[in-house]
């Protein structure tokens, strides 16, 4: 794969769902087909006029519709991208899609606000055999490829951590958990597979978070907490996983969303998206005094189109994969599924959190922690006596 378009055999009618103002397209989701062979944008459906406009121009599709269902409904579609970055449409947005007998969606990250709703709009895609894959571009970078066949080739020794920093903005905490963290964790997946058990520390203001402390989120993203969160996870292999995640004091930035994979002989580290270098480091840990020791590794270039998002040859990859799957009756490189085990890691470090200690994976209880958490302890009770292990 290694971030190269997968070929398709196929033609596909292609349409957008996106909110201006509520969400928008996410990533580039607008033009995630434009430049495919053998798709064609044929509408969109935006509920702003204005927004609707400049996405029809961009995409190049014919027909615009304020409703998502009226489009569904009419134009016959075979792939549809769900672009909106606010959680709360997701679910509505991919089951009507699912109704309207589409082959497969592109879905915005995170994939839901909860593990019950990502359950649900899984299983309706299973039960239907609609392909479902979720904008992780990372897992179409030239960068994240190559560390795994280093790390395969044993370039660093044996596989022991990996660590992983957002941006440290003013999102840091909770709101970083979810936007940047489903990246991360989704990159830790990549490289180790499914974690088995979570330990984290959520804090506020140097104090541990208390229920007093659970907001909505900005941008429908559902439930956050948290100034300061340290999240460790546990792999096969002795494989350890770390976010850490703050509001620091420089204002955070690009130069912070990375990751380190770290060896008994070495460690390789790298940033997340498109363009990212990739560092080799000969020690199994670096030494302040001996910087020079780190060694670029050379990577492909891949260009982006005029006028177009970095994002986007990650979601041309993607989506072109997402079609062959559909051909080949295989799951997509960047599945729901996948995106579902990367929300789990994130709410994992809430369940942590709250119950004071490590969780195991997957979790027992499917609705939000922080709900749970906020309804009370008879509450919290109940849906932790509650076992559902999704499939």
């Amino acid at each position: 794969m290694n971030g190269q378009t997968v070929p398709y055999r196929g033609t596909y009618r292609a349409g957008v769902i996106g909110h201006t103002g509520q969400g928008n397209y996410g990533h580039g989701l607008d033009t995630c087909f434009v430049g495919l062979p053998r798709v064609t944008t044929v509408a969109v459906a935006d509920p702003d006029d204005a927004g609707r406009q400049r996405t029809l121009a961009r995409a190049g599709a014919a027909r615009g519709y304020a409703g998502y269902h009226e489009m569904l409904e009419r134009e016959r579609l075979d792939v549809v991208a769900v672009g909106p970055s606010h959680l709360h449409e997701h679910e509505a947005m991919v089951l009507a899609a699912v109704r309207a007998g589409v082959k497969a969606i592109y879905c915005e990250k995170p994939l839901a606000r909860s593990l019950d709703e990502a359950d649900r709009l899984l299983a309706a895609c299973d039960a239907r055999g609609v392909k479902l894959a979720v904008a992780h571009q990372n897992r179409a970078c030239p960068a994240p490829w190559r560390v795994r066949e280093l790390i395969a080739d044993g370039a660093i020794g044996q596989l022991r951590l990996l660590r992983a920093w957002p941006k440290q903005d003013a999102r840091g905490g909770g709101l970083e958990l979810l936007i940047h963290g489903t990246h991360l964790f989704d990159l830790m997946r990549f490289f180790a597979g499914d974690a088995r058990w979570c330990d984290a520390r959520v804090c506020v203001e140097g104090r541990e978070a208390t229920p007093a402390d659970v907001t909505p989120g900005s941008g429908e993203t559902g439930l956050i907490a948290g100034d300061d969160i340290v999240a460790t996870y546990g792999f096969d292999g002795g494989v350890t996983g770390t976010f850490e995640s703050i509001q620091s004091g420089d204002g955070g930035g690009n130069a912070y969303l990375r990751m380190e994979a770290c060896g008994t002989g070495g460690i390789l580290a790298f940033w997340s998206g498109l363009g990212s270098p990739l560092y080799y480091y000969p020690r199994p840990f670096a030494l302040p005094d001996r910087p020079d020791e780190w060694q670029r590794v050379a990577l492909e270039e891949v260009p982006v189109p005029p006028d177009m998002s970095r994002q986007h040859p990650g979601n041309q990859t993607l989506v072109a994969d997402l079609l062959a799957a559909v051909e080949a009756g295989r799951p997509p490189l960047s599945s729901g599924h996948d995106a579902r085990a990367a929300l789990e890691m994130i709410l994992a470090a809430y369940a942590s959190h709250i119950q004071a200690g490590r969780v195991p994976l997957p979790l027992a209880a499917r609705t939000h922690p922080l709900t749970r958490w906020t309804a009370g302890p008879a509450e919290e009770k109940a849906q932790i006596d509650t076992v559902f292990i999704a499939g």
